[in-house]
């Protein structure tokens, strides 16, 4: 059993966390709402949704300019994307030509 143990902990050593390359932190009534986006030389490479600081669900995410990103729910079959402006500092939803702020943010970079 020691064998298998000692492999899975040099396993986990070889994996390195992902930092976050922005954070969107909802600051008015989703205060427990945050989205992490991930970045790396080719573009937006995906992000994670928190509620309660638990991990809800997956992004795909990519880049439409230099203050916009775009992402949707991965498994989600709805036509709905989540766009991120680090400018506004808004959180919104666009679904079927409308659109609705999720929340105001405290973008992290």
């Amino acid at each position: 059993m020691k064998p298998i143990l000692s492999a899975l902990a040099g396993i986990a050593m070889l994996a390195t966390p992902a930092l976050a390359d922005e954070v969107f932190v909802c600051t008015d009534t989703n205060t427990t709402l945050h989205f992490v986006l991930y970045e790396d030389s080719t573009g937006p490479r995906g992000g994670h949704v928190y509620l309660n600081n638990l991990q809800t669900a997956v992004l795909d995410t990519w880049r439409v300019n230099q203050i916009t990103t775009r992402g949707r729910i991965v498994g989600n079959t709805a036509n709905t994307e989540l766009v991120f402006n680090s400018d506004r500092r808004v959180v919104y939803v666009e679904l079927a030509d409308s659109s609705e702020v999720v929340c105001n943010a405290n973008v992290l970079n």
